[in-house]
């Protein structure tokens, strides 16, 4: 059956994959693994850098696969595939049965949160399933399994520091559930010890940065979420997907087997016997990090629900363990709980697959190179999304930055400086997105439509293009010279 779903999982990644446009966070993922080794090592020491490690895999995977959106998304696949075949072993060495681990693979393969995810040329598949391995290997090290699961736990827990950098959170998580298993630790103390020291080494050049940041405190570009705020965005996606259709039901649903799995008591013989309950390690894996991230927000705010993907097992988890407390009382109940679920998931991950999300770069694209003659002006606000248009317009003109209005700028000065920027202009292109990030007042659009004449207007998903011609002697500078000797 695991075979099954394994399969399913990736049939679910790959049979979609280029449905989307890729947004700017995989375009730079172009860009970072282009880069020299020296240069991504070189990022570690800078502020905000999210590690190097996914960049320096995809450099070679690139040479050898190219740049389109399949292969540049299909590593994410693989390893959003792999995570299902890893839920299934966590929860048999959690003390489950097959069954336990089957539902947990199929919530993972259903997933439509986690199948985003893996479906992006983004770090978070990969990091997902880096950390769940990590933890197997822990658990399996505890238990005595050999020296080997020790050496798998340091590799893995090392990689995923340097694949995101709050990663390393997992360590308080790791703490905790050796301070509540104590019987395990006296038998296995030093090479506990010696494992937590060697996770030290690959960690000190995150702090170089990390750690000034956070005592002199300041903004990294996230903006700040109450601790409420931040669970109940995870619980929307974690339970609805992106897009939520069924509102307030999938999060009741969720809300009441996590705290079945949490606070009933399982009858299950193996858990029984158990000295530590599944259900407490599952809910400190679930809370502490979440926790952590808004610990560090009250002095930089951090907080992305992605980069908390890697707390999904345990979430996932203990919804199968409130599934089989559910179960005790009335497999009726229980059948139709999975069943809203699956229902559930199934509505996210049709919605995510044709529905647009992320801005449309590629249809604009088309557009304007559809265009007879082709543009040889465009201003991209904002200007960072230059690296995204290129990607899908790589033709030949003239790039002009949108401004910066966002810091105050005065309208006389947005006058001043457009008059400058399309001096000369006979036509200007504008493609806009993401512009309350840049220019909140558009003031860039207002002054262009009080001076050039609004000629053709396309909207795609996220991403507007706009063709304006300026009126023969509109645009007045003391540098610009009368544009006809009758003039």
């Amino acid at each position: 059956m695991i075979l099954f779903l394994i399969g399913v999982a990736f049939l679910l990644r790959t049979t979609t994959l280029t449905n989307q446009s890729l947004w700017r966070d995989e375009v730079d993922a172009i860009r970072f693994s282009s880069w020299s080794v020296r240069d991504l090592v070189g990022g570690l020491f800078l502020t905000g850098h999210n590690g190097p490690l996914y960049f320096l895999l995809l450099n070679p995977w690139r040479d050898l696969m190219g740049d389109s959106e399949f292969a540049l998304r299909f590593p994410s696949a693989v390893f959003g595939t792999l995570v299902v075949a890893l839920g299934y072993v966590l929860m048999r060495q959690l003390g489950f049965g097959r069954r336990s681990g089957v539902v947990l693979g199929l919530l993972f393969a259903t997933s439509p949160y986690l199948i985003w995810y893996g479906q992006e040329a983004k770090m978070y598949a990969m990091l997902l399933a880096v950390i769940t391995l990590a933890m197997i290997a822990y658990l399996r090290a505890l238990a005595g399994r050999g020296i080997t699961w020790w050496i798998v736990f340091v590799v893995s827990t090392s990689l995923s520091f340097y694949l995101h950098i709050l990663a390393p959170l997992m360590l308080g998580v790791y703490g905790i559930v050796a301070f509540l298993r104590p019987e395990k630790i006296r038998h296995h103390w030093r090479t506990w010890l010696i494992s937590m020291a060697c996770l030290t080494l690959p960690y000190l050049p995150l702090v170089l940065w990390q750690l000034p940041v956070l005592i002199e405190g300041g903004n990294l570009g996230h903006p700040f979420y109450p601790l409420r705020q931040e669970l109940f965005i995870l619980l929307q996606l974690y339970s609805g997907g992106l897009f939520r259709s069924l509102k307030i039901t999938p999060i009741v649903l969720f809300v009441f087997l996590f705290l079945c799995g949490l606070l009933v008591k399982s009858q299950t013989k193996s858990v029984r016997a158990s000295s530590f309950p599944p259900r407490l390690l599952l809910a400190v894996w679930t809370l502490f990090p979440p926790l952590a991230i808004y610990v560090i927000s009250l002095r930089v705010p951090v907080f992305e629900d992605r980069y908390l993907i890697y707390i999904t097992p345990a979430f996932y988890g203990m919804i199968v363990l409130g599934l089989m407390a559910v179960r005790q009382y009335s497999r009726s109940i229980a059948a139709l709980c999975l069943g809203i679920i699956l229902m559930t998931n199934l509505i996210g991950v049709w919605q995510q697959q044709h529905q647009p999300v992320k801005a449309d770069f590629r249809a604009a694209a088309a557009y304007l190179t559809a265009e007879a003659p082709r543009p040889a002006t465009i201003m991209i606000q904002m200007p960072y999304l230059q690296h995204t248009f290129k990607y899908y317009y790589p033709k030949k003109y003239r790039l002009i930055e949108g401004l910066w209005t966002n810091d105050g700028k005065s309208e006389m000065v947005v006058d001043t400086e457009m008059r400058q920027l399309t001096r000369n202009l006979s036509e200007l292109w504008f493609v806009v997105s993401e512009e309350e990030s840049w220019d909140q007042r558009r003031l860039v659009r207002k002054w262009l439509d009080s001076n050039a004449d609004l000629i053709d207007e396309v909207r795609f998903t996220r991403v507007d293009v706009y063709r304006y011609q300026f009126r023969p002697g509109a645009i007045e500078t003391e540098s610009i010279e009368t544009q006809s000797p009758g003039q």
